[in-house]
């Protein structure tokens, strides 16, 4: 499949939230207001506008076409001449079958009674769907799937209307800057991962071949892994539905894969009399009398192939205490010691003693 030009490829993710852009949001963060809070080194419109470390993140680099894109075929595996490509199937769902109890097993030994709060909480990781890359039935039955197996892969998934709503309240898409769009849902509704669908088609009859071009950011970190290209054989429209968990199964785990990268965190997306409401609650595990450290600073230590290794955090300039859970997943929290968070402060458990 050939690479998406810089303008329409910006046309189409700037199209995608044009439909949101008339809604509002009663509970929406505080992510425009150029007052600076008493204590606040800058305003909420100043953090917008704070540049992350890694400048290939920002819409110059992500909005050209990629050259090194390198296609996930899936043809190669699962077609054939008659029993090999049965036996091919059969093959790959043994495969994935074998994985997904791995992956099980694992969940469930890391839920165990007695590990520290870090070892229980869970990253969220929100769905982007381009409209134009990307019809809106097959959009629908997507995001349907990946709301399904976030369950298996213990994640929290971040509807893409849930994101839509959030940014529809800033200017990131008329700035061009993907780098805006990170930081601001990694704030509000605190997502760690973000997956990015900028393509997604469907023969309209049978057989034919399905297409599908996405990819993931760590929020966390200000990172873009590299964009995934599938193609798989569709023989009649019940493979669709294959090929659509497959793309989501693919971004799941191309997230925990990384997720190692940096500790747990969340962040404060506002303020009010001393109390600080923090993306994060009840569903992501957080519970009343948690200790969470204010960290300001954290540095990226890259691999010798220059991709990232690991995020060390700087040392903490604070510390806050949950004192009250609400809403589906926020929290209130209160200053214990050292000076107040900013909304671009990385907030991390202080992991209790066993």
């Amino acid at each position: 499949m050939k690479g998406v030009s810089a303008g329409n490829l910006f046309l189409c993710l700037v199209m995608m939230f044009m439909v949101a852009a008339g809604s509002g949001c009663e509970s929406s963060p505080d992510i425009v207001s150029k007052e600076k809070a008493p204590g606040q080194k800058y305003s909420a419109a100043e953090v917008r506008e704070i540049l992350v470390d890694h400048p290939f993140l920002l819409s110059g680099d992500y909005f050209r076409e990629r050259q090194d894109l390198k296609p996930f075929v899936l043809s190669d595996v699962l077609s054939g001449a008659g029993k090999g490509s049965a036996e091919a199937v059969k093959e790959s769902q043994e495969a994935q079958e074998k994985r997904l109890a791995k992956l099980e097993a694992a969940v469930f030994e890391g839920r165990r009674p007695g590990l520290s709060t870090g070892d229980l909480l869970r990253w969220k990781v929100g769905f982007l769907v381009d409209s134009q890359g990307v019809p809106s039935y097959l959009a629908d039955r997507l995001l349907t799937q990946a709301d399904r197996l976030s369950v298996t892969y213990d994640v929290l998934f971040v509807h893409h209307r849930d994101l839509e709503q959030v940014l529809s309240q800033t200017d990131c898409f008329q700035r061009r800057d993907l780098g805006c769009i990170v930081r601001i849902t990694a704030v509000y509704p605190g997502v760690r991962f973000l997956a990015l669908v900028e393509s997604l088609s469907v023969p309209d009859s049978f057989p034919g071949t399905g297409r599908a071009r996405f990819g993931v950011v760590d929020a966390g970190i200000a990172y873009r892994f590299p964009l995934q290209q599938m193609e798989m054989p569709l023989r009649d429209s019940s493979d669709v539905e294959t090929l659509l968990e497959l793309i989501v199964r693919r971004s799941y785990e191309q997230a925990l894969d990384h997720k190692g990268l940096m500790p747990w965190t969340t962040h404060v997306f506002s303020d009010q009399k001393g109390e600080w409401f923090v993306s994060a609650g009840h569903r992501s595990g957080l519970m009343v009398g948690d200790l969470l450290d204010i960290v300001g600073e954290g540095k990226i230590v890259n691999s010798p192939t220059g991709t990232p290794a690991a995020w060390v955090p700087g040392n903490a300039k604070g510390r806050l205490r949950v004192e009250r859970l609400f809403g589906e997943d926020l929290a209130v929290c209160v200053l214990v010691s050292g000076s107040p968070p900013q909304m671009e402060d990385w907030l991390i458990p202080v992991r209790t003693a066993q």
